[in-house]
């Protein structure tokens, strides 16, 4: 994974939670770096200890579909009955790092 640090932004991207017991659920990204995310999602975490993100990702015309495996920091149910989860990333490819980065630098 690459050493690079970016600026943790606001970000809208929208894409899938799966969790350990095989629940997968929509989420959208509130903010992002390089080396955790937050999320909004309908359900907890349900006990997973690692989970997998698929994110819908898109920066200056740019679509990838960015993956990464996930452990768990928070989970809190919020005002929107919504679950507000933070999470730091354990696996992300460096062209996803590199993805991020770019769009994190230019929108801070």
């Amino acid at each position: 994974m690459s050493i690079t640090h970016a600026p943790y932004v606001r970000c809208f991207w929208t894409g899938s939670l799966y969790l350990t017991n095989g629940v997968v659920m929509p989420i959208h990204c509130t903010h992002i770096s390089t080396k955790k995310i937050e999320i909004e999602a309908p359900e907890g975490l349900q006990g997973s200890k690692m989970v997998k993100l698929e994110l819908k990702a898109i920066h200056e015309g740019n679509i990838a579909t960015i993956k990464i495996l996930c452990d768990p920091q928070v989970d809190i149910f919020n005002e929107n009955n919504k679950h507000y989860i933070k999470l730091s990333f354990h696996t992300i490819a460096d062209k996803d790092v590199d993805f991020i980065k770019a769009f994190a630098d230019a929108h801070s």
